[in-house]
């Protein structure tokens, strides 16, 4: 694999096999190996949404509509992770560059992969790891999947490294390491780690499934010789079928005179072997209305509008009854103010338990989004 990477204006390159080498220029790379380009933090711009699940070519048209409407003047690219999947959402991590990097680094390494600095880590534990890059701290949360979340920071704090601890919710954390001697609190037992003579990310990228970060194709395709092999193939092919057609015609035949001797008894055989069946539907019918609860999904949606507040809504919604009589609500509302929606659903005599999925995350707009599965006890 060799690595192109971009930071402020600067190419360095790489070559990584069983450890990595310093490269001070590249000439022409083999056509068959990873050209990778990493574009450095500090010419991204990272935000972390809520998207309905969906497909990946989707969920691309639906980053790239978020980043034109947010740089409508300038020319703009991006890479992305998904960085949890719940069951009628997911999150990413976003992270934006301009599309004159990309133009600038293919005069000079001719790569077939790209993605942002903070997307090449991964880990086989829940991790927290800590690095400085120039004068800024970056905060990772690693999965086996790569990116949970992302922090920056100019200054180091334990308040905001709290936070951001908070923020993550759910995820458990089985291993903190730290390339900076910074103050962690309850994690003081930090793995320490030194910093090498090249990029800290080097040393993680070779577990990175790079498939989603593919751009451009590694080697041109020879046109002439492309033609000459299908032309070669629709010969050959068109031999075999002219040869298998004579071989089935023949089997038809046998086929069709079979089917005229047999066909008249196999009708009479079924016409012989026909019986009513009982049919037990409307017993069924009748028992399962005696014992299911009608659920008012109007009455549901109202509850829940109940506790929106002025440029609060509801993005997605998904009713399913818990059993005969009590019904389950997940859905995804989006507030300038998580903590007092949360406050009133506690206050909500028809919502005898709910759960928030995921962490408490807010978007560009600064917009949280909340992904919360409630058990109602009133049905209407």
């Amino acid at each position: 694999m060799y690595v192109c990477f971009y930071k402020e204006g600067k190419k360095s390159f790489y070559e990584l096999k069983k450890s990595v080498k310093v490269l001070k220029d590249v000439g022409k790379l083999p056509f068959f190996q990873k050209k990778v380009l990493v574009i450095s933090s500090k010419d991204t711009y990272y935000y972390k949404d809520t998207l309905p699940k969906t497909s990946k070519d989707n969920i691309k048209n639906i980053i790239q509509n978020q980043v034109e409407d947010t740089y409508p003047d300038q020319e703009m690219d991006f890479c992305f992770n998904i960085a949890k999947s719940y069951e009628n959402t997911i999150q990413v991590n976003v992270f934006v560059f301009k599309k004159s990097i990309l133009d600038d680094v293919k005069k000079d390494f001719d790569f077939n992969y790209v993605l942002a600095e903070p997307l090449c880590f991964k880990s086989q534990e829940n991790k927290i790891l800590i690095y400085k890059e120039d004068d800024i701290y970056n905060i990772l949360a690693l999965t086996q999947n790569g990116l949970y979340a992302y922090l920056q920071l100019k200054d180091f704090s334990k308040d905001y490294f709290d936070l951001f601890i908070k923020g993550l919710g759910n995820f458990e954390i089985e291993d903190v390491t730290s390339y900076e001697d910074v103050e962690l609190g309850l994690y003081v037992n930090a793995i320490k780690k030194s910093y090498k003579n090249y990029p800290i990310f080097l040393d993680y990228i070779a577990n990175i499934d790079l498939k989603d970060y593919k751009r451009f194709q590694g080697f041109k395709i020879n046109e002439d010789l492309v033609f000459r092999a299908v032309m070669y193939f629709l010969i050959g092919y068109t031999a075999a079928l002219y040869v298998n057609g004579k071989y089935y015609e023949e089997k038809v035949r046998k086929i069709e005179y079979l089917n005229k001797k047999l066909l008249p008894y196999i009708k009479s055989s079924i016409a012989r072997n026909t019986e009513s069946k009982t049919n037990y539907k409307e017993a069924f019918v009748k028992e399962y209305k005696n014992t299911v609860v009608y659920i008012d999904p109007i009455f549901l949606l109202d509850e829940i509008a109940s506790h929106l507040e002025d440029k609060e809504y509801i993005t997605n919604i998904d009713i399913k009854p818990l059993n005969p009589q009590t019904p389950k609500v997940s859905f995804t509302v989006n507030t300038q103010e998580p903590f007092k929606f949360l406050e009133s659903l506690t206050k909500d005599k028809c919502i005898r338990d709910f759960d928030v999925e995921s962490p408490v995350s807010k978007n560009f707009q600064k917009v949280y989004s909340l992904n919360i599965k409630a058990d109602f006890s009133c049905v209407r």
